[in-house]
This record gives structure tokens, C-alpha cells and sequence, in this order.
């Protein structure tokens, strides 16, 4: 009996550890091999070609940057959403914040604009005669003047000729006195008076240097005539304006001119006097609409008899007591990326979660730092209004909807290639003139720019990473509403490159992203016209195993950002931005 019951307990021992090792350890395995897919599941593909899917230590055909390795973070998610990862959240220090409604009633209108000098009270100093001038007394921007002031000394050949001639008939002018008026009617036709007339005869010989006399008053607002130079008759030597008053010159949306009326009280304050305002009232209101700027100018007249407003200042009007209409939802300008006749802000469908769209927006009345919202987002929604550029990258890289594309990504189909869309950006059918509205912002541009460049010159890595964070912050505070769509299409290539510089440790890496930043802002920059400053295009032709690249610079002479001390000045001056 015991022997049997032996034989039973061994046999269920057995029996236990044959099912372990079948069943738990194929069980294990299993567990595992759901594990390791978790943690792989993904695919490589090309950080600015996310259509491109490879193996690892692969290449992307198009750029042949390597390709990185993207987790499928997306699960279920419609086409048209995408989530991020809480770290990337934090790193771009992406914020979001609810819509609200606010009731529009009594609310103030804002319009930017700049000082500028009062046209009716502008004025030109010409040369009465030819000759030569060869002293100025008043030579310099800002200098006053008053209508009757000698402001400088003339050699005129001419005049000396009719001085001699008026000389010569004095002693016939009791006999002849039509020859002697008409000699000296001759110097009257050049604006000399009778004094000065008098005080040649009584002189008894001509003055070679005759002086010269302001027949304007006001302040040299542009020099034109320079000691030693010849001028004709009627040639203008300076410019003049009275700034005892001057105008405010400012731009009304379309959307904003139902609201403004000639006659209609305004405050004005200025960036160096932030805590004073100035009130003032609208004297005219332009009756074409700019077709680019889609503005209408409003002016007003300013008094200033302290001159403490000078033309060029920025400033900004604010029209109180308006009622702009019914209660509508209302969001930060910070939050509204503009790509050509599109306004788009990017929304969390659910608050608690890391997962994005992209929702076109119709822009209404701007309140302060508000817009009005017409349709795309409602109150309560979540938006987000510090970080969009970086989000907006982010979903470019997923393929989703974003700035470029209003079309959801199809990665099987679509195929982008850099350098065709390198020339067609190029293309761009108008350049917008840098001194009317976008100064600010393209200097701020291409000063983060520069930096990073100096950076990648000196090969440092981690410098280039905090340079790229900057370049994006200053990127994402641009108001930068242009009608160019091209202009635009850089703006989100350029953000998209910072995100991948960022992201980078290794600086060589940091570099083949630099090139395809660089097109897009020579792209970019190959927009505007009239700079302060020339701006070079460099290339070397040893970059990217000889394919070439190119970059901007201040400064002529050739600093390599692709090879830094390895070959510190290899390259050349392509063309000159002026």
C-alpha cells in the first residue's frame, strides 16, 4: 500500500513539473515576446521625410540623413490626431489654455502704426543758380533751420556774370535806365532782394562767393547736397520738415473700418513712453484698401511742440467704447500660426490626455492680445497657446495635418523632394519691402540664425541644442501674418529643423539639419527686400560628399558652419542680399 502510494506521489510530481516546463515556461515566453513588441513597436524612418521607412543603420534616399527610430505612440487615434509624449510636452514648454467667451461690448480697438513726419509741413532747399557749393553751414540730419538763414556759400559763374553786368551799367543808368533795370531786374529773377542788390553796387566789384539763403523753416530730415559738389538750377540740397507737429500713420484691418470714422477721439501711446497717452483725432482714413497688407491707413495729427515724437517711432492707437457685437469666444494671439489665407490653432480634444489636432480657425475683431473667434473653436475647448510651433513639428512629423499640409499625410503615397520644393519656394512672384511692416521680425530671425550658426562653426554641440530652444521661442512670438504662402511654408520648415537640431547630442548630425535650415531661410529671406545691411550667401561645395551647401552670413568673409576648424574658411560668396 505505501509502495503505491509512492508510485502516485511521484508520479504527480512529475506530472507537475512536465506542465511547467511546457506550459509555464511557453507561457513566459510568450509574455516576453508581447513585451519586446511593445517596446519595438515602431519603425525607422527620415526625421525630415516621415513618408521614408528603412531598417536601422539605414539612410533616407532623399536627404541621406540617418534614420531614426519612431515608436508607434498613436495607438488608435483617428488620422487627423496625435499624441506626444509628456517629456517632449515639457521640454518645448508647451502650455494650453480653455476658451472662453467674453461679451465684446465697450471694448477697446487696437491699431499698430508709426510716427511720422507731417507731409503738408514737409519741404525741399533748392539751388536758385547753378554752381558749386562749396560751404554748408547746416549739413546735418536735425539741424533747424528758419526761412532767411544763410546756410552755406556758392561759386556760380552765371551769377558772377550777371553781378559784373549790373556793375557796368551803374554808370549809364541815369541815360539808360531800361539796360540798368534789366541788368538788375536779371538778379532779382534768382531771388535777390533789394538789399542784397544794393549791397553788390555799393560793394563796386562782384562776390565770387555769394551766400546762400533758406527760403524754408523746419528740421533737416535728409541731406542730398555735399560741400564740393556742382548742382543746377532747381537742385535739391536737403529735405526739411516743421515737427512742431506730426502725424500717426496706423493700419486698420478690413474687418475694423465700420468702427472708425474721421473726427473720432483716439489715445496713442508710444513703446518709450509706456505709462503716457495721447489724445488725438482721426483726420483722414485712405479710401483704397492695400491689397497685400489688406489695411487701410488711418491718420491723425499729433501735436509736438516739446519734440519729444520722432518719426520712425512705433506706436500703437486705441479706440475706446467700441461695440464690436455679440458674446464670441475669444483666444491669445500666441496661439494662432498663419499659413497664407489660413489661421490655425492647435486643440486638445481631451483635457487629460497628451493627444493634439490641428482646427482651422476664422479670425474676428483683435482685443488687445486677443482675437475674437468666428468658427473652428468654442468655449470650453483647450487650446494651446505657448508651444504651437513646436507642436505644429511635431505633427509634420507623424504625418498628420499641420501648417504645410491641410491634408492628412498619406506616408505610402506621397513622396516629398527637398530639393525640387528648395526651387520651387525660390519662386516667389513678389518681394515684400522689409521697412513697411516686418523689420522687427525678420531682424529677430536672422539674428537667432547667426547664432546658431557662430555655434556650429565652433563645433559645439550642446550650444547649438540651447541656441535652437531660443531660435524656437522667438520663433513661436512672431505676429507674422503674411499673405505670401511661400513665406509661410518656411517659417514651418525652419521650426521643423529646430526641433530636429534640438533633439540631436551629435553635432555632425546638427549640421546636415543646418542645410536644409539654411535653404529655408535663404528661401525666406530671398522674400524681402531692403535691408539695413548687405547679407551674404555663401556655399561650399565639399559638403555633403560634394553635393554642396550653402548658408547666411553678416560678414563677407567665409566662416564654415559645415566643417568649423577642419576647414574654417572653405567657400565662397554666392550672391549679396541688400
Amino acid at each position: 500500500m505505501l509502495k503505491k502510494s509512492g508510485a502516485y506521489f511521484l508520479f504527480a510530481v512529475v506530472g507537475l513539473l512536465l506542465g511547467y516546463f511546457i506550459f509555464g515556461v511557453t507561457s513566459e515566453k510568450e509574455n516576453t515576446s508581447i513585451e519586446i513588441v511593445t517596446q519595438v513597436n515602431g519603425k525607422w524612418t527620415c526625421s525630415m521625410h516621415p513618408q521614408i521607412e528603412g531598417t536601422e543603420n539605414g539612410k533616407c534616399p532623399l536627404c541621406a540623413m540617418d534614420l531614426v527610430f519612431t515608436s508607434d505612440a498613436n495607438g488608435n487615434l483617428p488620422n487627423y490626431q496625435f499624441r506626444m509624449s509628456n517629456d517632449a510636452i515639457a521640454l518645448a514648454n508647451i502650455q494650453t489654455i480653455k476658451v472662453r467667451n467674453e461679451s465684446p461690448n465697450n471694448n477697446t480697438l487696437k491699431l499698430s502704426g508709426v510716427i511720422t513726419t507731417n507731409k503738408e509741413k514737409d519741404a525741399v532747399q533748392t539751388t536758385l543758380f547753378d554752381g558749386r557749393i562749396d560751404k554748408l553751414y547746416q549739413n546735418s540730419i536735425g539741424e533747424r533751420i528758419r526761412k532767411g538763414q544763410e546756410i552755406g556759400l556758392i561759386y556760380s559763374p552765371e551769377l558772377y556774370a550777371a553781378q559784373d553786368k549790373l556793375l557796368t551799367s551803374i554808370s549809364y543808368r541815369d541815360t539808360h535806365k531800361k539796360l540798368f533795370n534789366s541788368a538788375r531786374n536779371t538778379l532779382g529773377l534768382w531771388k535777390l532782394n533789394d538789399k542784397q542788390i544794393e549791397e553788390i553796387v555799393e560793394r563796386g566789384k562782384p562776390i565770387m562767393n555769394f551766400p546762400l539763403f533758406a527760403d524754408v523753416t523746419g528740421t533737416i530730415t535728409e541731406m542730398i547736397a555735399a560741400e564740393g559738389g556742382y548742382y543746377s538750377q532747381g537742385d535739391p540740397l536737403f529735405k526739411t520738415s516743421d515737427l512742431r507737429t506730426v502725424w500717426g500713420e496706423f493700419d486698420a484691418y478690413e474687418s475694423q473700418l465700420s468702427f472708425l470714422k474721421i473726427g473720432q477721439e483716439i489715445d496713442i501711446q508710444l513703446t518709450n513712453m509706456p505709462n503716457e497717452k495721447i489724445n488725438a483725432k482721426i483726420t483722414y482714413i485712405e479710401p483704397l484698401l492695400n491689397k497685400e497688407k489688406r489695411t487701410v491707413l488711418v491718420r491723425v495729427l499729433i501735436k509736438n511742440q516739446k519734440r519729444t515724437l520722432k518719426p520712425g517711432m512705433f506706436a500703437e492707437a486705441f479706440v475706446n467704447q467700441v461695440n464690436l457685437g455679440k458674446e464670441l469666444p475669444i483666444i491669445p494671439k500666441s496661439a494662432v500660426l498663419w499659413t497664407g489665407k489660413r489661421s490655425v490653432v492647435y486643440k486638445k480634444p481631451f483635457s487629460d490626455k497628451s493627444i493634439f489636432e490641428m482646427v482651422e480657425v476664422e479670425l474676428g475683431q483683435r482685443l488687445g492680445d486677443f482675437y475674437q473667434i468666428q468658427s473652428g473653436v468654442r468655449a470650453g475647448d483647450v487650446i494651446v497657446n505657448e508651444g504651437a510651433f513646436t507642436v505644429d513639428a511635431a505633427a509634420q512629423l507623424k504625418g498628420k495635418k499641420s501648417m504645410m499640409s491641410n491634408k492628412v499625410f498619406d506616408e505610402k503615397t506621397q513622396h516629398h523632394d527637398h530639393d525640387n520644393m528648395k526651387m520651387e519656394l525660390k519662386d516667389v512672384p513678389k518681394r515684400i519691402d522689409i521697412s513697411a511692416e516686418y523689420e522687427d521680425e525678420i531682424h529677430l530671425i536672422l539674428q537667432d540664425y547667426m547664432n546658431l550658426k557662430e555655434v556650429l562653426v565652433l563645433g559645439d554641440g550642446d550650444e547649438a541644442r540651447l541656441s535652437s530652444v531660443s531660435f524656437l521661442k522667438n520663433l513661436e512670438k512672431l505676429e507674422f501674418n503674411s499673405s505670401f504662402e511661400s513665406v509661410d511654408i518656411n517659417l514651418t520648415q525652419i521650426s521643423k529643423s529646430l526641433v530636429s537640431i534640438k533633439a540631436e547630442n551629435n553635432i555632425e548630425n546638427q549640421r546636415k539639419e543646418f542645410k536644409f535650415l539654411s535653404d529655408s531661410m535663404i528661401n525666406l529671406i530671398s522674400s524681402f527686400e531692403n535691408f539695413h545691411k548687405p547679407i551674404y550667401i555663401q556655399h561650399c561645395d565639399c559638403v555633403d560628399n560634394f553635393n554642396g551647401a550653402s548658408w547666411l552670413s553678416f560678414n563677407e568673409k567665409v566662416f564654415n558652419p559645415y566643417f568649423g576648424e577642419a576647414m574654417l574658411n572653405c567657400g565662397r560668396v554666392e550672391s549679396v542680399l541688400n
